[in-house]
């Protein structure tokens, strides 16, 4: 797999991740801290109905997604040649970085749903 598949796999599945674990706390959890914020969550009413429709569905694709892309970039450190961009640090953490608050936002609607 040539690495650019490889950087390019990493972000739609982080993506992807987040995406569905969004979907999925903006029914609760994403209100609750807007709400602490002074912010209002009524723009989460379509988003919130999609995904309590698909709830298991999302969660499927929030835990395969989240799983894979820290697969993917945990495992490029030993497989990518040096100045490739699955070889940068900055990428790196920042997939990384971006898996953690999709799984923060996963655990979150699962608590509060």
């Amino acid at each position: 797999m040539r690495p650019q598949t490889r950087s390019g796999g990493a972000v739609v599945l982080v993506v992807s991740g987040l995406a569905s674990a969004f979907a999925l706390a903006a029914c609760c959890a994403v209100p609750i801290l807007l709400a602490g914020a002074g912010l209002s969550a009524y723009w989460l009413v379509p988003v919130a109905t999609f995904g309590t429709q698909f709830a298991a569905i999302l969660t499927g694709i929030a835990i395969v997604s989240l799983a894979g892309a820290a697969f993917i970039v945990l495992r490029s450190a030993r497989t990518c040649a040096p100045g490739d961009l699955c070889a940068r640090p900055w990428f790196r953490v920042t997939i990384v970085i971006t898996a953690i608050v999709g799984a923060a936002l996963l655990v979150a609607s699962k608590l509060y749903a």
